[in-house]
């Protein structure tokens, strides 16, 4: 899982300076990224990758722009992107765009949900 996030990390940090694997401190700045993933295995030695990449905003005049704007610049990286390290490859595609509620009504948030096929590099 690390090879897979020296491949995103870099990808996400192009887009956006504000970019936090899981979880952003309580002193992040908005805007910024949240990602996270899960790899899961098809028994045949293939790999699927289910990612999440989640924006967050709190504008002063609750206006979506500046996120939907910054969101538009994740999916155009990553929709149909193949990412490559000397260890793996992964490929990745776009399944859904939601919006998401959070416990403060002044915050906006977006969730964009990839699905990707990972081929790892092994030893012989």
């Amino acid at each position: 899982m690390i090879e897979l996030r020296k491949a995103l990390h870099p990808v996400l940090r192009a887009i956006h300076s504000r970019v936090y694997f899981q979880r952003a401190p309580d002193t992040a700045q908005f805007p910024y990224l949240t990602y996270r993933f899960e790899v899961t295995t098809d028994g045949e030695g293939f790999e699927f990758v289910t990612l999440d990449v989640d924006g967050w905003d709190l504008p002063n005049d609750g206006d979506t722009t500046r996120l939907e704007n910054l969101m538009a610049d994740v999916k155009r990286e990553l929709d149909k992107a193949v990412l490559t390290t000397e260890n793996l490859v992964v490929s990745i595609y776009l399944d859904r765009k939601l919006p998401l509620e959070d416990e403060n009504p002044n915050i906006i948030r977006r969730k964009h949900i990839y699905q990707g096929r990972l081929f790892e590099r092994r030893e012989s």
